[in-house]
């Protein structure tokens, strides 16, 4: 049966059921308004009906019924002017759920896109991509064969991704390689780390929750126990760049560091309150700081916020996203699901997050070079190229230290700073950015984008100054 004869049947059996409908609610109940509203239903699939068989007898070109009904969907959600309410198709359902679930199938890097290549910023400890000797830095410009020139990141991952025990082989280009290294990986399920946890110094503990799911209480749990064990005089938890995650996740950490009492309420449309989590926990005898900024969100605002109305900790960075609305996710036919918004969350203290978000007891911005270590490092520069490639290196430079104009010209005086710290970090000092200078020039600048961590620091000196418990 072709899909056009398949969506009647569908609409025609839907017209049966609520006449069907109509007429027992007729018989056994005697309320008009009942009557009206199904009537309603019924004029509205017939002015779907109607606008469909117009189109699809009279439009000037031929219709594309999937493309029809998907664009009918997402128009309707569209109109609820929801951001989170939304129509997840297969491939998309797939992408949330390894970030929900914290594991996938495949070989265990972090890739980035870089000058029509694909990067590897990240090898995943004891994964498949490290037994086959895969580094940070290394290029991947074919994978199955396919050059990865100007594919897009998304379709990159799906490529490297599939089913544990498969393999893949991928042509690795290596600084100070002039071959391709063919490497052939066979793919494991791997797990995503979400947790990260340091010493500053003795006694000041740093751990960084970056997203909230399956595993992320019970390896938060981990970390702080073993520091506790290990003499904690101070926590600083960093929920920066944390987009949310699982909610049962977050109150589950919620229950081990948020004094006793209310982490977070579930409220309708009204405002009536449908739910409410709670803590046990007995409030730790060291100070704690959060650090926050403008991409921390949903359960991250949860755990921020029950510590911010307990007052167990200060808050440190930037105003929150807010985005405090609760979504549950239901499956349907096609293999992909409907996310749709069935409630909203507050703070113990009844604040309203949603599109609010949380103020830090101390604001302070970051500076433009901390974010340096995040940006593309150009390759091929050619002697006097112009432009904002040129700039960037030159800021670069700038902010480790050597000494240069920003000129926006690849000149002698940037070729010199360059030779100086290729001389700085052991390589041949050419001047010209190669790309065992870029994985270098890349290393330096994460190392020194914590001098420039103003929201770190500040909490650090909280924590000395033993203020971050109000």
């Amino acid at each position: 049966m072709k899909r056009r004869e398949l969506i009647v049947v569908f609409l025609c059996l839907l017209l049966l059921s609520n006449m069907a409908t109509y007429v027992v609610a007729r018989f056994l109940f005697s309320s008009p308004s009942q009557a009206v509203e199904i009537s309603d239903e019924l004029e509205k699939e017939k002015l779907f009906q109607e606008i469909w068989d117009i189109l699809e007898g009279q439009y000037f070109r031929p219709m594309d019924d999937e493309e029809m009904m998907r664009g009918a969907i997402e128009g309707m959600l569209r109109s609820l002017d929801d951001p989170y309410t939304v129509y997840m198709d297969p491939e998309s359902l797939e992408e949330m759920l390894i970030q929900t679930t914290g594991s996938f199938s495949g070989i265990g890097v972090e890739i980035t896109e870089d000058e029509d290549a694909i990067l590897v910023l990240r090898v995943i400890n004891d994964s498949p991509a490290q037994e086959a000797g895969l580094l940070k830095g290394d290029r991947i410009v074919e994978v199955e064969g396919s050059s990865m020139q100007g594919v897009a990141l998304d379709e990159a991952a799906t490529m490297l991704r599939g089913p544990s025990g498969t393999t893949v082989e991928v042509a690795i280009q290596r600084a100070g390689e002039r071959e391709l290294l063919e490497i052939e990986i066979i793919r494991e399920d791997i797990e995503i780390e979400t947790v990260s946890s340091r010493w500053l110094e003795e006694g000041l503990g740093y751990i960084q929750v970056t997203n909230f799911d399956s595993n992320t209480a019970k390896d938060f749990r981990e970390d702080l126990t073993s520091m506790e064990e290990d003499g904690l005089e101070g926590l600083i938890l960093d929920l920066r760049n944390n987009p949310g995650g699982l909610f049962d996740e977050a109150i589950k950490v919620g229950e081990m560091i948020v004094p006793a009492g209310e982490i977070t309420r579930v409220v309708d449309r009204e405002g009536e309150i449908l739910q409410s989590h709670s803590s046990e926990a007995e409030p730790g005898d060291y100070p704690m700081v959060v650090l926050v900024n403008e991409y921390s969100a949903s359960a991250a605002e949860i755990i921020a916020g029950a510590l911010q109305d307990h007052e167990r900790a200060l808050l440190v960075g930037t105003p929150t996203f807010g985005k405090a609305s609760v979504q549950y996710l239901q499956n349907l036919s096609d293999g992909g699901a409907l996310r749709y918004t069935i409630a909203l969350y507050q703070t113990p203290g009844g604040q309203e997050l949603h599109e609010k978000g949380l103020f830090p007891d101390l604001e302070i911005e970051l500076p433009d070079e901390y974010y340096l270590q995040h940006r593309t490092i150009p390759l091929d520069l050619e002697e006097e190229e112009t432009g904002e490639r040129i700039i960037m290196v030159q800021e670069m430079l700038k902010f480790l230290g050597y000494s240069l104009e920003i000129t926006g010209v690849f000149d002698q005086q940037t070729m010199t700073a360059l030779g100086e710290f290729q001389d700085n970090s052991g390589l041949d000092s050419t001047g010209s950015m190669d790309a065992s200078t870029r994985e270098s020039l890349r290393s330096a600048l994460s190392d020194k984008a914590e001098e420039a961590d103003k929201q770190l620091l500040e909490a650090v000196e909280l924590i000395k100054n033993k203020g971050a418990n109000r």
